[in-house]
């Protein structure tokens, strides 16, 4: 358990070494900032000198600091790369690699591309925890899963940046903006309206913060702002796609969840290209090297990263071509 306290204590470091923000630092790591500075202070014991300087804002690293930061990346590395010759040692190098990923990833996305023909030793082994934005990247962070697969934007929050963690795209989706329709086939709603017509809104709550931020930038650049009234809000896009297409209002979905109700005149998008937004579907994993299967996995979507960087993966199964 002490050993396990002190890999905790390095991961940390390299967290707040990355962001030099406590507050950043502890919500990445999924702990109070309390706790988190009562970790680091920890190791600046164990280690006999202080590696932080607190007195400046942003925090800087100390000289021991700066002496610090490459040993312990190396040592991280070299403590998962000595689990993992161990495991493949004892026999267990092929076993269930686990992702979490959200619900609409999890549905539309996942299963065609993990049942690529190109995927090494395809069929892969796997099991699959679905969640919201802050559920998936806690699984990852406390080492719940191996891997975890979300959307990602330039312009969103920040996902894993810092800390002992890496990620490939590995898919492009876009989130639209859709309403039901009526018996012409034409919207029922629409933002192309007279200034402060009320358009019943179909809204993400609040644990699924991520994909609002999206939307919020979304909204930020039309032309002028629009009268949503929330009448319905839910965690789960499959919710609200059923919602919109019962004629309760419009939506922000992800293409990939919506494009065959689109196709069978369920749904249509409104609000043109200004109200999309291309977004990335990203894979992350910790660094350090992992069972056989999965660095078998991460090898070969590192060759293909480029390929499929410039490809539209509505469907997932062009991102792996």
């Amino acid at each position: 358990m002490r050993l396990m306290m002190e890999l905790a204590w390095f991961e940390d470091f390299l967290e707040i070494a990355a962001t030099r923000n406590f507050s950043t630092a502890a919500a990445s790591r999924n702990i109070s900032q309390p706790a988190f500075s009562r970790r680091i202070k920890a190791l600046e014991q164990w280690v006999g000198a202080e590696l932080i300087d607190r007195s400046t804002y942003p925090v800087h690293l100390t000289s021991a600091g700066n002496l610090f930061v490459p040993r312990c990346q190396e040592m991280v590395r070299d403590l998962y790369r000595l689990r993992t010759d161990c495991r493949n040692a004892a026999g267990a190098s092929s076993r269930l690699l686990t992702f979490a990923a959200l619900h609409t990833l999890a549905i539309y996305f996942f299963p065609k591309w993990i049942s690529h023909p190109e995927m090494p030793s395809a069929p892969v082994r796997s099991s699959m925890h679905t969640g919201d934005f802050l559920e998936c990247v806690e699984h990852l962070s406390s080492g719940k899963c191996d891997f975890a697969i979300t959307y990602d934007h330039p312009d969103g929050p920040p996902v894993l940046e810092g800390g002992p963690f890496e990620s490939l795209q590995i898919g492009r989706d876009r989130l639209v903006l859709v309403s039901g329709v009526g018996s012409t086939g034409a919207p029922l709603f629409d933002v192309d309206v007279p200034e402060g017509t009320r358009i019943p809104y179909l809204a993400y709550s609040w644990s699924d913060g991520y994909l609002g931020k999206l939307i919020s930038l979304i909204q930020s650049r039309w032309r002028r702002p629009l009268n949503l009234s929330i009448v319905y809000q839910s965690s789960l896009a499959e919710g609200l796609k059923q919602m919109a297409i019962a004629g309760q209002g419009v939506v922000w979905l992800p293409q990939i969840c919506v494009q065959k109700s689109v196709a069978q005149g369920e749904l249509v998008q409104i609000g043109g290209h200004q109200m999309s937004l291309e977004i990335e579907i990203r894979i992350f994993r910790r660094v350090g090297t992992r069972s056989r299967d999965g660095e078998a996995l991460w090898r070969y979507l590192s060759r293909t990263a480029e390929q499929a960087s410039g490809r539209n993966t509505a469907d997932p199964a062009l991102a792996m071509r």
